[in-house]
Order: structure tokens, then C-alpha cells, then sequence
């Protein structure tokens, strides 16, 4: 009797399992019908089952998924620690009447996050020094992150867009200024640097009447025994990929992305040299297949991104091993709660559980991350679709919620 009671019950928990399979296959299929380019790649990483893998070998074009590339890829090349630089300095010696008769030169390594508070402790630092009167110009380095400063695969329609900046080896107040009441985007990062560092350094009581220069700095001024040096640092990596992620921030992406080859290679930082060294981390480290993806950028924007959700849920799970992945983890934003997940997933089992980075771009919508199920088991998704024109979002609920319950 006790044997047939058993029988009975794992035959019953057998049915209730693939009555489930069968619920979650027949939600994508109907989904598939409405959006037939949809590409779905979701795993149980405590027990290693993959739940649903539709499409899940497709290439798909990620939108802002991108930038899990690239803020892994810097976490685990640069290290969480990691700091930006930025040098200012004389290469002479300021005369007893506080005279200085050469260049002011500043030094500029792709800092994202450089501010004018900053650039004002830099003028202190060289008004206590004894600095009046700069009679020479203002000569910044425009040879560390390669020209032009807009990717050639961004729509020209996006110009002047907050959301697609021109990247170049230096952005100050996220490259934005005032005209009147208007804050506008610049098209010339490293001479709005300039421009700023000549008001607050009159701001200052520092007299200076030259010019801006943009050009490589002579590496005889660089190692002059006199040199007057003063270094700006960024936070480190861990702060500003919670920048990229938390608000899908364009900007400070492109820029990690450029310094990775800047970094590593000493040229000039370059959106090819730096998908080279990526696609190295993804097939040497994750161990993705060459073929599963295709790099542009750092951030997104550009349509020649293609990965399959397969590789983007490899990467993730990879992340899960390292030293960093509790730092990329709080990056993400979390259900209902923070970043550009704050208007989304409200309602439980959902809310505050799924922490993910989306995607959005015309004609693309991504998600890609965690969440924890009923039994605290960790699942690790991808979702992609590409040339779609309605919104996915109560899909990507119920599925996702449905799921929490398997």
C-alpha cells in the first residue's frame, strides 16, 4: 500500500512538472507568434537546468545589454579599485612675483566623471604655489582617445543628444554646459575643459590671457625637473560601473570602453583596438564562441552589437565565480526600486527580487540578469527582441514570475 502511495505521488509530481514545461513553452510559443524575432536563454544556476532556451543561439542586437560587456570586461582587466587620472601641471618654476612665463598643461586619460569642484581644488593647489600670472596657454592632451569623437555607426539624427555624447579623452561636467538657461551638449569635450579651467582659474585671482590648445603634450615639459604637478582622481571602477548600469550611462561606457585599449595597448584609445582586447575576455575567459557575437561599441547604441541571449547568460554566471561580482551585482538595477528599473516589476514575487540591465533602442528591447525563486534558487536570463514595435514587458512579468513558482 505504502508503495503504491508512493508511486502515485511521484507519478502525480512527474505530471504537475511537465504540466508546468508545458505552461512556460506554450507562454513563449504564443509570445513567438506576436514576435517571432525573440530570443530567450533562462538558467537555474543552483541546479545548472536550463528552463527555457528559445532561440537562445540567435545573434541579436542588445541595445544597452552591451554594457554588462563592458563593465565586466573592465572589472576583470582594470580591477574594481581602478582609478582614472588626470594630471595638470607647469613644467617650469613660478618667479617670485608669482609669474609663470610657459603652457599650463593638462594630461587627460579618459576620465568620464571629471568635475568643475575638481578642477577648482586644482587652481587652489597652484594659487598656494604661488600662482598669479600665466603668460603662456592652456595645452591639453587630444592624442589619448583616438578621433572622430563620434562613433561612425551612432545615427547622425542623434547629435547633440544627451543619450549619445561625442567621447573624447576627457569629459567635464558629463560634457554639458550652460547657454542662459539652457544646458546644452558639447561636440568638443576637451575644449569645454579648457574653457571652464580659464573661468575658474580667473575665479581664482589667476590672471590668463591665452589661448586653448588641443595637441600632444612634448614629452621633454612632461619630465621637466621643475615640474609643478597636480593629479585629479576618479572613484574607483566599482562606483562609477554602478553609474553605467544603475542609469544606463552612455557616456561613462564608451569611456571605459576606449580606456581599455588605451590602457593596455599605450596607443590612442580606439573603439576597434578595444573590441579586439574584449573579444579576447569573452573567448579566452567565458569561453563564449567567436561566432555567438559581434562588438562595436561600449554602450549600446550601435546596431552592428549582435550576441546571442545564450552568450549574455554564459557572461553573467561567469561573473558569479569572481572576486567583482558582488560589485557588478549591486550595479544592476533592482526591481521596482532604483535605476531604470524603478517604473517596472511592482508587484511580487518580482518586486525588489530581480535585479537585471535593460536595453532599449528603436526597434530593440533587452533584459538581462537575476532573480531568486520560491525555493531561493538563483536563475540567470537573457530576453532579446529585435524588430518589434509594441511592448514586451507584461510577457517578460509573467513569464519571469511564473518561473519564480517552478
Amino acid at each position: 500500500m505504502v508503495r503504491s502511495t508512493l508511486r502515485i505521488i511521484f507519478l502525480i509530481s512527474i505530471f504537475l512538472v511537465s504540466a508546468e514545461s508545458a505552461t512556460l513553452k506554450e507562454l513563449v510559443k504564443s509570445q513567438a507568434e506576436i514576435s517571432p524575432n525573440i530570443s530567450i536563454f533562462i538558467k537555474n544556476l543552483s541546479t545548472n537546468e536550463v528552463i527555457i532556451s528559445h532561440r537562445a543561439n540567435k545573434r541579436m542586437i542588445p541595445a544597452s545589454n552591451q554594457k554588462i560587456i563592458t563593465t565586466l570586461t573592465s572589472l576583470d582587466l582594470l580591477g574594481q579599485e581602478f582609478k582614472f587620472s588626470t594630471y595638470i601641471f607647469l613644467f617650469d618654476k613660478i618667479d617670485e612675483n608669482g609669474l609663470y612665463s610657459g603652457d599650463i598643461y593638462i594630461d587627460s586619460r579618459g576620465d568620464p566623471s571629471l568635475s568643475s569642484s575638481k578642477l577648482k581644488k586644482a587652481a587652489n593647489y597652484f594659487k598656494k604655489k604661488g600662482l598669479k600670472i600665466i603668460q603662456g596657454n592652456i595645452v591639453i592632451n587630444d592624442t589619448y582617445f583616438e578621433s572622430p569623437k563620434y562613433n561612425k555607426n551612432w545615427k547622425n539624427s542623434w547629435k547633440g543628444s544627451y543619450w549619445a555624447p561625442y567621447i573624447s579623452s576627457i569629459a567635464v561636467d558629463n560634457n554639458l554646459y550652460k547657454s542662459g538657461d539652457t544646458l546644452l551638449l558639447t561636440d568638443n569635450p576637451l575644449y569645454l575643459l579648457g574653457v571652464k579651467f580659464k573661468k575658474i582659474l580667473r575665479s581664482k585671482g589667476i590672471a590668463f590671457n591665452g589661448n586653448i590648445v588641443l595637441k600632444e603634450i612634448p614629452i621633454k615639459d612632461k619630465f621637466a625637473a621643475f615640474k609643478i604637478l597636480y593629479e585629479i582622481n576618479s572613484s574607483p571602477l566599482s562606483e562609477l560601473v554602478y553609474i553605467v548600469n544603475k542609469d544606463s550611462d552612455n557616456l561613462y561606457a564608451e569611456h571605459l570602453f576606449k580606456k581599455l585599449s588605451a590602457h593596455y595597448m599605450r596607443t590612442e584609445g580606439s573603439w576597434i583596438d578595444s573590441q579586439k582586447i574584449t573579444r579576447r575576455f569573452l573567448t579566452g575567459k567565458v569561453k563564449l564562441n567567436p561566432k555567438a557575437f559581434n562588438l562595436d561599441d561600449g554602450s549600446g547604441l550601435s546596431k552592428y552589437n549582435k550576441i546571442t541571449t545564450k552568450s549574455i547568460a554564459k557572461l553573467l554566471e561567469y561573473a558569479t565565480k569572481q572576486d567583482y561580482f558582488e560589485v557588478f551585482y549591486n550595479s544592476l538595477p533592482i526591481a521596482g526600486k532604483d535605476g531604470t528599473l524603478l517604473k517596472r516589476f511592482k508587484n511580487k514575487p518580482l518586486y525588489l527580487n530581480l535585479r537585471a540591465k535593460t536595453g532599449y533602442i528603436k526597434g530593440v528591447s533587452s533584459l538581462s540578469g537575476f532573480f531568486k525563486g520560491k525555493d531561493n534558487e538563483t536563475y540567470v536570463f537573457s530576453i532579446i527582441v529585435n524588430n518589434y514595435n509594441y511592448s514586451i514587458r507584461s510577457f517578460i512579468d509573467r513569464l519571469l514570475s511564473k518561473i519564480y513558482y517552478y
